[in-house]
């Protein structure tokens, strides 16, 4: 029978700590290579335009809100819509 974590000494808390983020991001790679090709895509391409537009926006050395283009804004929209494509989220469940 495992351990409780209050009856853990420190050590033991941080090695268990570290074995459950290990086994989380095994189970999310697992999850994510049961996505589709096209899927993948989308996800990773919100992320890259989300990162790109918020990184100008919200940093005044790299010029602000002033500095996020109208081909920026047209790329994460794009992204977005492939992104509602890929995962249906523009339907309504069924129950």
């Amino acid at each position: 029978m495992p351990k409780k974590l209050e009856n853990m000494t420190q050590d033991e808390r941080i090695e268990y700590w570290a074995a459950q983020r290990e086994k989380e991001t095994a189970d999310r790679w697992k999850r994510m290579n049961q996505l589709t090709y096209a899927q993948r895509s989308s996800i990773l391409d919100v992320h890259k335009w989300l990162d790109e537009v918020l990184d100008t926006a919200l940093h005044s050395c790299m010029g602000g809100i002033k500095a996020v283009t109208v081909y920026d804004l047209q790329e994460l929209s794009d992204a977005k819509d492939r992104l509602r494509n890929e995962f249906n989220l523009d339907v309504n469940e069924q129950g």
